[in-house]
């Protein structure tokens, strides 16, 4: 019984690492590709604060790039357009 041990303990115990190393890997792999809604979600909300901020970004490039003239006409523009406080 004790060399029948002898010999499977060692083969088990290479099963084992196997399997733990394997089980290692799918659950990797499943955390990698798996998103979830709320991921999901979060990143669609994200993309959208992106997008409004890039718009910003355009607009302030554009301010800075043109003439005084321009700039001095469009804010009088945004000053006749707000609204009363």
């Amino acid at each position: 019984m004790e060399a029948v041990i002898a010999v499977a303990a060692p083969f088990a115990m290479v099963v084992a690492i196997v399997w733990i190393v394997q089980n290692g890997k799918n659950k990797r792999a499943h955390m990698l590709t798996g998103a979830s809604r709320e991921d999901n979600a979060i990143i669609g909300q994200m993309q959208q604060q992106i997008d409004r901020l890039t718009d910003r970004v355009q607009v302030l490039e554009r301010l800075v790039t043109d003439d005084d003239r321009r700039l001095s006409r469009e804010i009088d523009g945004l000053r006749d357009r707000r609204p009363p406080v």
